[in-house]
């Protein structure tokens, strides 16, 4: 066979990458499963020599001239990533199919760190499993305002001290569904599981303009069964297959006040 005779190496090497997440699959990032179609991405700030690639569930940066060319074959050395001052990449991301709300983002891109971000199904999107899920519509309890973009994290006390965690966020109407998909069924002898949700918002939030999860902070939601009677935390129960819709005792939704 006649040898080949590599005259030069074109390296290119990406600056970073974006790995988007959906928020329901685990509960740690380490075990989020990739969203399996390709996202919407606009940027507020970025350099004007990086470029992006979409595929499914990855956003790839790349600097344009960033690719060297080494006379011959490249070796080891030569294909070393090579430093590169990190750079703010601010912006949204959203899903044509309406399948995970939006989001806005902040990160420090550069030297392929890498970034995970993590996005949540609309109500819409929402898978209900053999697990069964809680669905209901939030509004703030001063103004009967929806509570928008809102992250609720209902946490399942299973035997022996153990826990199951499920998280949902609401859309631009405040209506969320929670998928428990993951929850086992009812051990022998028992009727339900109890659980106690949370949640966290933002006052100010509007429909028209997606907000960045990290900026939610915590507030109050309307007991259940006792009127007028707000907490960080609420009690309730579950059942796995059932598919139960929770509204604050008197009134037609679920009930938010601000710390």
């Amino acid at each position: 066979m006649k040898a080949v005779r590599v005259l030069e190496t074109n390296i290119l090497h990406a600056s970073d990458v974006i790995y988007w997440l959906d928020g329901i699959t685990a509960v740690q990032e380490a075990e989020m499963q990739r969203l399996d179609s390709v996202l919407s991405v606009t940027l507020d700030t970025v350099p004007a020599d990086v470029q992006l690639l979409h595929t499914a569930g990855k956003t790839a940066l790349w600097r344009k001239n960033a690719g060297v060319i080494v006379a011959g074959q490249a070796d080891e050395t030569d294909k070393q990533l090579p430093l590169e001052t990190s750079y703010n990449l601010t912006g949204s991301v959203s899903d044509g199919q309406r399948r995970y709300i939006p989001r806005r983002f902040d990160i420090q891109a550069g030297n392929n760190a890498s970034h995970s971000l993590v996005l949540y199904p609309t109500p819409f999107g929402t898978r209900l499993g053999r697990g069964g899920g809680l669905r209901g519509t939030l509004r703030f309890d001063a103004s009967n305002k929806p509570v928008v973009w809102a992250l609720l994290t209902l946490t399942v006390d299973l035997t022996l001290g153990a826990t199951m965690v499920f998280r949902a966020q609401s859309d631009a109407h405040g209506d969320f569904i929670i998928s428990m998909q993951r929850l086992p069924p009812l051990p022998e002898g028992s009727s339900e599981y109890a659980a106690t949700l949370t949640i966290q918002a933002l006052a100010d939030a509007t429909p028209e303009e997606a907000v960045d999860p990290a900026d939610l902070v915590a507030m109050n939601l309307g007991d259940l069964s006792v009127a007028d009677s707000f907490a960080a935390s609420i009690a309730l129960s579950v059942v796995p297959g059932d598919i139960a819709l929770i509204r604050s005792s008197n009134r037609d939704h679920l009930s938010v006040q601000p710390t």
